[in-house]
């Protein structure tokens, strides 16, 4: 036996001959998380395998890999910068991916370095945040000449008064009050686009104190029922 035949041969072969792909679209499925050596995940092309059981996660079909898109229910105090010390990838863990998941994708480290925020938050709110590898979602979702909508949940202190409420109301901002008592009052803002810090400008300018903040829908695509801290993949009917 050669040398060649003990070290068996390219994850990456193996995976295009039983799909009949390229050899780079084998590699993009690879590198997407959607392949299994004897049941575990490797994402890794050049892996040598010989007799190895290899599973094809149904969704990549002859190297056609959907581009992965992660939605987050992000905590206060959280980043949605890279790097950063307490940063939203930290999240990205199985233990706090959610149960409604349905995708069946595994998001290993090579695939979470490929994902980028699309809309981000400031440190002190919470709620909804996107994270893709789509080119096109990230387009979508930052293009200012066709912004999407973003629902927010906003609590002050205190009371808001009718002069306060007309002045959160400015263009392209449409705000409400849904729930109110001596001690504080919640508020339901929706945006056209969103950059971070502007719902707590509009606030504060009108003298009230920000209490808390958390985006809960983006589009169509609502952050229920994600736990704080949880995270699922955006399934591929799911539009914005």
């Amino acid at each position: 036996m050669t040398n060649k035949e003990t070290e068996g041969i390219r994850l990456s072969k193996r995976v295009a001959d039983i799909l009949k792909c390229s050899r780079s679209e084998a590699e993009q499925v690879i590198v997407g998380g959607w392949v299994k050596v004897n049941e575990v995940v490797v994402d890794e092309p050049a892996h040598r395998v010989s007799h190895e059981n290899i599973e094809i996660h149904s969704t990549a079909q002859r190297g056609k890999v959907p581009l992965l898109t992660v939605i987050l229910h992000k905590t206060a105090g959280q980043s949605c910068l890279s790097k950063s010390h307490h940063d939203i990838w930290k999240n990205l863990t199985p233990e706090l991916r959610s149960k409604q998941d349905r995708s069946g994708i595994s998001l290993t480290p090579r695939l979470q370095k490929f994902l980028q925020c699309a809309a981000a938050l400031e440190d002190a709110a919470s709620g909804l945040v996107v994270l893709s590898e789509d080119p096109s979602m990230l387009r979508k979702l930052q293009d200012e000449r066709t912004p999407c909508e973003h629902e927010m949940l906003a609590e002050v202190q205190g009371s808001v008064s009718p002069d306060q409420l007309r002045d959160m109301c400015p263009t392209g901002l449409k705000t409400s009050i849904s729930s109110e008592n001596p001690e504080k009052t919640g508020l339901r803002m929706a945006f056209k686009g969103y950059q971070p810090g502007y719902a707590a400008g509009v606030i504060e300018n009108t003298g009230l104190r920000l209490m808390g903040l958390k985006r809960v829908r983006m589009g169509r695509v609502l952050m229920a029922p994600l736990a704080p801290g949880q995270w699922r993949a955006l399934m591929p009917y799911e539009r914005f």
